[in-house]
């Protein structure tokens, strides 16, 4: 799984949660976004993506570390 900030066309911020998976179980995204709003009060954006594509952005040759967490927001 990996989240990604970026501020939308509004001007206010969006998440984006990237989850990696081969299937995707049924009502799972709907599970995944009221888990959101209930803690955090925030409906994010899931897509749903292959595991290859995801851990290709987490274990990046530039990083360390794996990332998890992306801000793509405007400042």
């Amino acid at each position: 799984m990996l989240s990604e900030v970026y501020t939308n066309q509004i001007g206010t911020d969006e998440i984006l949660i990237r989850i990696g998976c081969k299937t995707t179980p049924v009502n799972f995204e709907k599970k995944v976004k009221d888990h959101f709003r209930a803690r955090l009060r925030v409906a994010p954006q899931i897509q749903f993506e292959p595991i290859e594509d995801i851990n290709k952005i987490r274990f990046s040759e530039e990083n360390r570390k794996p990332v998890n967490f992306i801000d793509n927001r405007d400042i």
